[in-house]
């Protein structure tokens, strides 16, 4: 049932396990060909709130791996150096920062900013084609 309304979730926004809105073109939001930090944290608050089925401001169990399946997905579908980067850099094991089985928004905030900064070579705020 739960895996249920997390799906009826992702279709209703567009987000469906093979959709596109996860490969790394859909990050770039205002399509100028880079993704910047803005967009990147855009894309996480939108993400966190279709897996959070709950609403309950954290990733539980079941949510977690609904994203780790969406993730695994969309680099099947969509296959890119980001997509790939997702699955392996965005892993629970790494986000769940203090290892208690849920992820917050501040858990994910953090990491995706570490994960962000680590391909930002330049260090500029803004990811281009040559960094991702």
């Amino acid at each position: 049932m739960r895996i249920t309304l997390i799906s009826s979730a992702l279709v209703s926004l567009g987000l469906g396990f093979s959709s596109p809105a996860l490969a790394a073109d859909s990050w770039d939001l205002d399509a100028d060909g880079t993704i910047t930090w803005a967009e990147m944290e855009d894309m996480r608050k939108r993400t966190f709130e279709t897996f959070d089925a709950n609403q309950d401001g954290k990733l539980d169990n079941a949510e977690y791996s609904a994203f780790d399946d969406a993730r695994a997905q969309n680099a099947k579908d969509h296959p890119s150096s980001l997509s790939n980067r997702a699955v392996l850099g965005l892993g629970r094991g790494t986000v769940d920062i203090n290892l208690d089985g849920d992820v917050t928004r501040d858990e994910m905030t953090t990491r995706l900013r570490e994960w962000f900064t680590s391909m930002d070579k330049d260090g500029d705020n803004i990811l281009t084609k040559g960094e991702y």
